[in-house]
């Protein structure tokens, strides 16, 4: 399902597309999104600036700060923001972990998204789509039928907490009659979006890419269901790569490799993945390294340093 623009939207997704229209895709990600900050500050300091971003779940949220500021100014801001966050600030009252029992009580969430609405609305307000300086999209899932959502229009706060709402741990979002859930949950790595918006070079910031293994010793059922949500998202991932590498330009940055593991909902190293993920970024922009994903056809151009 589409979200049809404004007119103020369709304007700048003309302009995007007379000025070759790059798009930045932001995934989805959880506390690996601190990636992407690495990687924005990287890009902008190598000269590559967005006409247009999309983001799926937590990298909703990336993209809805870029596109309000595309600035350096703007991800230095975002930066501290990330840096700034902890564990209660999205999780409020009570600690992740010890609220797993929660899942077997009646109701559709365990936490409340107070925190995350918090968040949003201390910096950005009652902020609406028209209000962004480049043309921004926030997927979200119908709960009914599963099918994603791109939203380009109307406030920004509803479509940013549906966005990010994990089935089960924030609430549904209720948006013109239809409830949402969390991106991520049909399009984890919005590339068809960003190509739909009229992107032409697609920048993909996977914050999961390469890091598969980010997954906690598989010993309860609970972590071989979260580990295979995971397989399965990054499935339509594949296929959209090979779709779209022969329509448009894909340049897919990739996600620094770690050699420690991340705990879902985590902002303990927060700090340590951003650093990380600019310096392996910036090393791949410069050409220092070609990463090659093995979970991409090699025959496949996408992976590229930018020129």
């Amino acid at each position: 399902m589409k979200s049809y623009p404004s007119r103020a939207q369709w304007l700048k997704r003309l302009a995007s597309r007379r000025r070759g229209g790059v798009a930045f895709a932001f995934s989805g990600g959880g506390p690996l999104g601190a990636l992407q900050v690495g990687q924005m500050r990287a890009l902008f300091e190598h000269g590559v600036m967005p006409d247009m971003v999309v983001g799926s779940s937590v990298g909703a949220l990336n993209a809805t700060f870029l596109a309000l500021d595309p600035t350096t100014a703007g991800t230095d801001r975002l930066e501290t923001i990330w840096r700034g966050l902890q564990d209660t600030d999205l999780f409020p009252g009570g600690r992740f972990k010890a609220s797993w029992a929660r899942m077997l009580v009646r109701g559709n969430r365990i936490f409340e998204n107070s925190g995350i609405r918090k968040l949003v609305t201390t910096r950005i307000g009652n902020a609406v789509f028209d209000d962004a300086q480049l043309t921004l999209g926030i997927l979200a899932t119908d709960l009914a039928t599963g099918k994603d959502r791109t939203f380009t229009s109307g406030e920004i706060l509803p479509t940013l907490l549906a966005s990010i709402a994990m089935p089960g741990i924030f609430p549904p979002v209720e948006i013109e009659g239809r409830k949402y859930i969390d991106g991520g949950v049909a399009n984890n790595v919005p590339i068809a979006p960003a190509v739909d918006m009229g992107a032409r070079t697609v920048y993909v910031l996977d914050a999961t890419a390469q890091n598969n293994a980010q997954h906690g010793p598989l010993n309860r059922p609970i972590d071989y269901l979260v580990h295979a949500f995971g397989l399965a998202r990054s499935q339509r991932f594949d296929i959209e790569v090979l779709l779209y590498a022969s329509k448009v330009e894909l340049i897919l940055i990739p996600a620094a490799p770690l050699d420690f593991y991340v705990p879902f909902a985590s902002m303990d190293f927060t700090a340590r993945l951003i650093d990380l993920s600019y310096e392996h970024t910036r090393a791949f922009l410069s050409g220092e390294l070609r990463s090659v994903t093995e979970r991409v056809d090699e025959s496949v151009e996408v992976i590229a340093p930018a020129k």
